[in-house]
């Protein structure tokens, strides 16, 4: 079986670039993001706080998806497949990021049980039972272990 390449590029991205895409706008996302996430509480000290290492992490993983895209944008990349294939990634992504949006207005339930449905529809599940009843078992039991068990306050 030989993995079939394509120059790369702006109009043809391959799986890697893609890939480097989608983490390259969520750090960016993550960098925006992350004064609204993580309450620091100071006393007036200057240093390092709350947001400094999760600061630090996403400006090197911005900086190295940088190098990587810069590096290999006219390299043999494998073929992303159909367009079909594709999409369907992009609506698990899209399926994810709005129910992390929604989950601090709904819970955290409703928003794993609804991200985990496109994510079982996405993958070609079709039968009714395992569509909407495993991701409703895994959403209470992480739910009910988290809020229980570990004591994490989830949305």
């Amino acid at each position: 079986m030989t993995v079939t390449t394509n120059p790369g590029g702006a109009f043809r991205p391959g799986f890697r670039t893609l890939t480097c895409l989608v983490l390259l706008a969520g750090s960016l996302a993550g960098l925006y993001l992350l004064d609204r996430q993580i309450e620091v509480f100071g006393f007036g000290a200057q240093g390092p706080d709350a947001r400094t290492l999760p600061r630090i992490v996403l400006w090197v993983l911005t900086a190295a998806l940088l190098a990587r895209l810069a590096v290999s944008w006219r390299t043999p990349d494998v073929y992303a497949g159909p367009p079909r294939r594709v999409l369907r990634v992009l609506i698990v992504i899209a399926t994810t990021i709005t129910a992390l949006w929604l989950m601090p207005r709904f819970g955290f339930f409703p928003g794993a049980v609804v991200a985990g449905i496109s994510v079982t529809l996405s993958l070609g599940e079709r039968r009714p039972l395992l569509v909407v009843g495993v991701p409703l078992i895994l959403a209470a039991a992480v739910f009910l272990g988290g809020r229980n068990g570990l004591n994490i306050p989830l949305p």
